[in-house]
């Protein structure tokens, strides 16, 4: 070993070493095997020889009385070494001989979390959280410690539950997350991470009962405000339509706040030219629909530069913003909408749709009543 490699591997050992210095020292006889290899282990100043004394005991006396403290050195050795696997092997060994440890629940975690492995990070996360659980309920000097280990727990299962793609295996984390600790620092957000399982999952009314939730904690929640206006969008009556008029003017105000950390500009330009172009467009048909004319332009009026790509709902606007100019140039203090409701009509007729035939029926009624060309 060159001697770079045994200085670094001399500093790991120490680190262990300073990890164990609240365990007494074990008695040991020299005159037998275990302890000579105790005598070594505590003499030895070849960092490589030590580790290899270490290994060699636990490997032959798993029993002896002195395993702990030989685990309790070679624990943080493999972890500062980045030997995760062994580290965490020596943990759970540990933690079998003394399974309110809080150190060593803690380096599991670490390693398991540095390794980055999902399924060990989130077995090990469990691990400490009920070790802490234990600690505090004991109470004691260590007591104040649990709380910040509970913490730790928590935020690596909530970090491996956003790096789990399956939505049934997100949830399944999430929702453990919350049983264990319905006051986690995460709780705020719970919501809207179900809201989002369960669109992935394709449940409907949960994700429904989601958005209603998290808008308590979240109003701003475009993504939970589309959803909820979308649901009563679909509804034949006159309150529901005055929902979707509050739920997409709620969108329209928040969405310039409300872009995702971490979204490039291409995605959030798409995602915003969708969102409102939907938005108005909902808002307007409601508007529409419940006679109120003039806030029924203005929404589909906006809309009409997001829906290039979706004829249908292209069609639908005009025909209904020929209606709603229609409507409110029989009030006769604008002279301008005649021939708006004639400009949306004409457009709306030419467009295969339902609304077609009905539209050039219009357009004749429009240019008779109102002698226009």
């Amino acid at each position: 070993m060159g001697t770079g490699a045994r200085n670094k591997l001399s500093c790991l050992l120490l680190a262990a070493a300073l990890v164990s210095a609240q365990r007494a020292r074990p008695d040991y006889d020299p005159e037998t095997k275990d302890g000579l290899l105790i005598q070594h282990i505590q003499q030895e100043q070849d960092a490589a020889e030590k580790l290899r004394f270490m290994e060699q005991f636990a490997a032959q006396y798993p029993s002896h009385p002195a395993i702990a403290w030989v685990y309790d050195q070679l624990q943080p050795a493999y972890f500062q070494a980045q030997d995760y696997d062994q580290a965490m092997r020596v943990g759970g060994l540990l933690l079998a001989i003394e399974p309110g440890n809080l150190e060593v629940a803690t380096t599991g975690l670490r390693s398991a979390e540095a390794k980055h492995d999902r399924e060990q990070t989130l077995k090990w996360a469990d691990r400490l959280w009920q070790v802490a659980a234990t600690v505090a309920a004991r109470g004691g000097a260590d007591a104040a410690r649990a709380k910040p280990a509970q913490t730790y727990a928590e935020s690596c299962t909530y970090a491996a539950a956003m790096q789990t793609v399956d939505a049934k295996a997100r949830l399944t984390i999430l929702q453990g997350l919350e049983q264990r600790n319905p006051n986690t620092p995460y709780a705020r957000s719970l919501a809207a991470d179900y809201f989002h399982v369960y669109i992935q999952m394709g449940d409907p009314a949960k994700t429904l009962e989601m958005a209603e939730k998290g808008l308590k904690s979240d109003p701003d929640n475009v993504d939970m405000l589309m959803a909820v206006a979308e649901h009563h969008f679909h509804k034949e009556d006159a309150r529901e339509r005055e929902l979707v008029v509050s739920y997409t003017a709620r969108v329209i105000a928040a969405i310039d706040k409300a872009r995702p950390a971490g979204m490039s500009d291409d995605e959030w330009t798409r995602k915003k030219f969708k969102t409102l172009g939907m938005a108005y467009y909902m808002g307007g048909m409601s508007n529409s629909l419940n006679g109120n004319f003039a806030k029924a332009d203005t929404f589909l009026r906006a809309a009409l530069p997001y829906l290039r790509d979706n004829a249908a709902e292209e069609a639908a606007t005009l025909y209904h913003l020929g209606m709603a100019n229609y409507r409110l140039a029989e009030s006769g203090a604008d002279r301008t909408r005649p021939i708006d409701a004639l400009k949306f009509m004409r457009r709306c007729a030419t467009m295969k749709s339902p609304y077609q035939q009905q539209a050039q029926k219009n357009v004749d009624g429009i240019k008779s009543e109102y002698n226009l060309q």
